[in-house]
């Protein structure tokens, strides 16, 4: 006589697949809305180097908000202030296609920001993206005197450090220089006064002993700002808004 224990009727087979449908839809729904989110309004980052420290160094995880209203040059409608830390193009190297994005996010998503877009299309000593503080704005005078910027606005008389001028608390590392190291030397910490064009930003990271900044490659314009930084979730002790 045939057993009936373990048969499935009819009617649950049925249910059990619509019960797979709805779960494969959710998941699919979770994941391109994460991909939508992490593409255009809300990016996680990982810092790979320690030019951001000593408050943010490398391994710290970020939120970063893309600029996506921009103007006729790709320039920011909201641009950046003095003290914001952002993401951005340097220089060196050449814009990606918008497409590419959503890939890099994909990376990102699926390697557990392990590895990114970047990983595969550059070279080794090469970041498509780097991570700095904007120190010095359009119309903006700037010196730099052992490690620290000073500041003169458009319509200011006098010179401020970038902290006053930034209104912003931030700890800096310093550069240790040898003995009898002079002010002329490469690496001093010191920089002759420059002014910002109209579309000019300069930018350096907090480790001034060891970052890849506008002392070294010149002035950002607007174009190529990606975005900024806005939220540190990892490690725990720099959790919160960005200083």
């Amino acid at each position: 006589m045939p057993s009936f224990g373990t048969r499935q009727f009819y009617g649950d087979r049925k249910s059990l697949k619509r019960h797979r449908a709805r779960v494969l839809r959710v998941v699919l729904a979770i994941f391109f809305g994460y991909l939508l989110l992490t593409t255009f309004f809300v990016e996680t980052w990982k810092l790979k180097t320690n030019s951001m420290s000593p408050g943010y160094p490398a391994g710290s995880r970020v939120l970063v908000h893309p600029y996506l209203m921009r103007g006729g040059d790709g320039t920011p409608r909201f641009s950046p202030n003095r003290g914001d830390f952002i993401v951005f193009r340097p220089p060196y190297i050449e814009a990606r296609p918008w497409y590419l994005r959503i890939v890099d996010s994909l990376i990102r998503f699926t390697t557990f920001q392990t590895l990114t877009l970047d990983s595969f299309s550059r070279a080794d000593w090469e970041n498509g993206l780097l991570l700095k503080r904007v120190i010095a704005v359009p119309g903006d005078a700037i010196q730099i005197e052992e490690s620290i910027a000073y500041i003169r606005g458009r319509e200011e008389e006098y010179f401020i450090s970038e902290f006053e001028a930034s209104g912003i608390g931030y700890d800096i590392v310093l550069e240790v220089l040898p003995r009898d190291w002079t002010s002329e030397m490469p690496l001093s910490g010191n920089m002759d006064l420059i002014v910002m064009g109209e579309n000019e930003y300069f930018v350096l990271g907090d480790n001034r002993a060891g970052s890849n900044d506008s002392r070294y490659w010149g002035t950002l314009t607007g174009n190529m700002l990606y975005g900024k930084v806005f939220f540190s979730y990892w490690p725990p002790s720099s959790f919160g808004r960005i200083q």
